[in-house]
């Protein structure tokens, strides 16, 4: 009766088996299918050789049965090792694996001539008992190197899947370990019956038959009903723990219930180790503290982002994941990002530097050349000199227009140009373009023809200077660019709500035109169309570039359109805010004839109760603004140092006191912050006197609390205009022919 229950148990293992090595074989994706497939197939070929044991009845068929299942007996637990260390993801190295492959091999070489060697079994003799065959024997050296190894095998083994079961959060993998555990624990129990012969049953046959039939079911459950090699399930444990980031599951107690492997390796504490001073709950509040805080985990030289998403299923809140994404890599590109940025900031400080120590540098000697010779346009009766003089004024201010186009190109470029709206009338501004341009047609022989539309409102709000100055930059190519025959200016408007016009400007001439291949250049910055024949003519190739900029920044188009060799047309709109709907009427000179010899100079203003004070290391530039201020008979101190200027501040009161900016022992800046410490009422007003016209001066100036900027060279009218805004009405006087 056992022995027919034996054998049955060895049908049933067998049938599992070939399940089992089917199941592999069918879904046959990884290393684990592999494994599992090695444990199966000598699991099945050694319960072969048990069955063949059990139906001999000579000792002839009992040893070829021995030998064949001991072709699978021998694995057995070396495969089993391999299963269970790749299920729960522990790598076994290669020389390791190679090693114990290579002395199980040994081992069974030795099995198939053990009836003529004592390496495995000293003795042995063949006997039924019961009618269950059996070999009694003692083991020698090799059998006993098997049996430590089998041993080791499952002492790690069950401690590996014991600690995975433990440690594993999700309820279905700690099934499938379970299951293992259970498989394992069968296999260990059997062994330790066969080897200790405990059981009076182990000293009939192989009692570990028991023990693998076990191993089979629990093994068929984890499989089945666990789904232990599923693809998809494999790929999820396998993905998550793979994955570069840290992943932390909390459940609705806040508790820790899940984490994978790389998060592991940042928090040991997770594990439950009890060899740092720490709780898993504990790595919660550190990542919490860092996301309230929106700053990055650094650790391990890797930064890591945390973020957080609800666990919910069907609205129900189950908990909380916490991902630690790795994002190295992404800081280092923005450091590296950072610090190119911090050179290219460098870069542009230093070429602001050096474009404020050239424009310093260049418009203080400008300052004086045209300062001086304004005073000899004043003051000279001579009608030769006087045309000298204004020669020498023309060559200065196309000087001073290269560099003031070099710094307006530089202020776009940096996107410090500022766009300031303000309130002016159109036909004011059509006088100024008239005036500034009429002698420079004249002097060329040039006809200057303006048509103004006479009904465009009277009063507009918009930046009337940059206006102007595109304007200006057509009007200057067009006279430059052209030899005889005439240049036109066209500036009317159209209506385009009740509070707004679009402003035109269209500028023609009868020069030297452009070629059509030449058109697409004619935008970019410092490119002279038609250099060759154009390499007479003065000017940095700028113009066009910054006008055409300065309409992008003000919404405005600029367009073009020319003939090589009969002329062009130049047209730009912008868009104006309408305060007084009133018509403009007739205003000044339209036809644009020039009006001859600049008119005699006349002060705006007297003010002789009025003091100033001006500050400037340079005798020369002192000189010049004294003079072009004498005739407004103000009091006008000045002093060549910031500690002198101090000193006669705190003796005097003054009005008005001008600053220079770059001066040695002490700038303007200090003195500026030092008067304002000890200044007393009335305080005077702080005005900064500058060569330094770069992209950003005048917010520094303000900044630093001087109440508004001038830059040289200085026109005298301009100056006594600024003068005026800042005087006390009471000590303005008006000249005798003022209007």
């Amino acid at each position: 009766m056992l022995y027919n229950f034996v054998v049955f148990i060895e049908y049933f293992t067998i049938i599992g088996l070939f399940i089992e090595c089917w199941i592999a074989l069918r879904k046959w994706s990884s290393r684990l299918h592999s494994y599992l497939f090695f444990s199966c197939a000598v699991n099945l070929v050694y319960n072969a050789g048990v069955l063949l044991e059990l139906r001999s009845r000579t000792k002839e068929e009992y040893l070829a049965a021995l030998k064949l299942g001991y072709l699978g007996r021998v694995w057995i637990g070396f495969a089993l090792f391999l299963f269970t260390a790749e299920l729960i993801r522990i790598h076994i190295p290669t020389i390791v694996t190679g090693l114990l492959g290579l002395t199980h091999a040994i081992i069974y070489s030795s099995i198939i001539s053990l009836e003529n060697n004592t390496m495995y079994y000293k003795t042995m003799y063949f006997t039924i008992q019961e009618g269950f065959p059996r070999l009694p024997h003692t083991g020698g050296i090799l059998y006993n190197v098997q049996t430590v190894l089998n041993v080791g095998y499952t002492v790690v083994g069950i401690f590996m899947i014991v600690a995975a079961f433990i440690k594993e959060k999700n309820r279905t993998a700690k099934k499938r370990y379970l299951m293992m555990v259970i498989a394992i624990s069968a296999v260990a129990v059997s062994y330790i019956m066969y080897m200790t012969k405990i059981v009076a049953l182990a000293n009939k046959f192989d009692v570990m038959v028991f023990g693998f039939a076990i191993c089979t079911l629990f093994m068929l459950i984890a499989i089945l009903r666990y789904k232990m090699l599923d693809p998809r399930t494999v790929a999820k444990d396998y993905v998550v723990d793979e994955l570069s980031e840290g992943i932390i599951v909390v459940d609705s107690e806040n508790k820790v219930s899940f984490y994978n492997k790389p998060a592991q390796k940042l928090y040991p504490e997770l594990g439950g180790n009890v060899m740092l001073d720490g709780r898993p709950e504990d790595v919660i509040g550190i990542i919490d503290r860092a996301m309230k805080n929106e700053e990055p985990i650094k650790m391990g030289g890797k930064i890591y982002t945390p973020t957080l998403n609800p666990l919910e299923q069907n609205g129900t809140n189950l908990g909380t994941i916490y991902a630690l994404i790795d994002e190295t890599e992404h800081y280092r590109y923005l450091e590296d990002l950072r610090k190119q940025k911090q050179r290219a900031d460098d870069a542009n400080q230093a070429k602001s530097l050096f474009l404020a120590n050239m424009s310093h540098e260049i418009r203080t000697p400008i300052n004086a050349i045209l300062g001086m010779d304004e005073m000899v346009l004043r003051e000279s009766k001579d009608e030769e000199i006087t045309k000298y003089a204004e020669d020498i004024m023309s060559s200065g201010k196309t000087l001073l227009a290269i560099i003031n186009d070099i710094l307006d190109f530089t202020k776009v470029e940096e996107g410090k140009m500022e766009i300031i709206p303000v309130q002016y009338e159109p036909g004011v501004m059509k006088n100024d373009l008239v005036n500034m341009m009429s002698d420079r047609a004249a002097r060329k022989g040039l006809s200057f023809n303006v048509e103004f539309d006479n009904n465009m409102p009277r009063l507009l709000n918009g930046d009337e200077i940059r206006i102007k100055q595109c304007a200006l930059n057509l009007l200057t190519n067009a006279v430059k660019y052209t030899e005889k025959g005439r240049v036109d200016l066209k500036i009317g408007y159209k209506k385009e709500d009740d509070d707004h016009v679009v402003l035109s400007f269209e500028i023609s001439d009868t020069g030297a035109g452009i070629k059509p291949e030449d058109m697409e250049d004619l935008f970019s910055p410092f490119t002279r169309i038609d250099e060759k024949k154009n390499r007479s003519i003065e000017g940095t190739g700028l113009g066009i570039s910054i006008t055409k900029r300065l309409l992008d920044l003000m919404g405005g188009e600029l367009h073009a359109e020319s003939e090589y060799g009969k002329g062009s047309v130049f047209s730009f709109t912008v868009r104006q805010d309408v305060l007084d709907w009133e018509p403009v009427g007739k205003t000044g000179n339209a036809d644009g004839t020039s009006t001859g010899r600049k008119g005699a100079y006349k002060e705006l203003f007297h003010a002789p109760d009025a003091r100033i004070l001006v500050v400037d290391d340079i005798k020369m530039n002192l000189t010049v603004t004294t003079k072009l201020l004498a005739r407004t008979k103000m009091q006008v101190d000045t002093a060549r140092s910031g500690p002198e200027a101090i000193k006669m501040a705190a003796e005097r009161s003054y009005d008005i006191i001008f600053i220079d900016h770059l001066m040695p022992e002490m700038d303007g800046i200090e003195t500026l912050q030092i008067m304002k410490q000890q200044e007393k009422e009335p305080k005077p007003v702080y005005i900064v006197l500058t060569a330094n016209a770069i992209s950003g001066a005048r917010e520094m100036y303000l900044d630093a609390g001087f109440a508004d900027y001038i830059t040289k060279p200085v026109e005298g009218e301009r100056l006594e205009r600024l003068i005026m805004s800042y005087l006390p009405a009471e000590k303005l006087l008006d000249t005798p022919d003022s209007v």
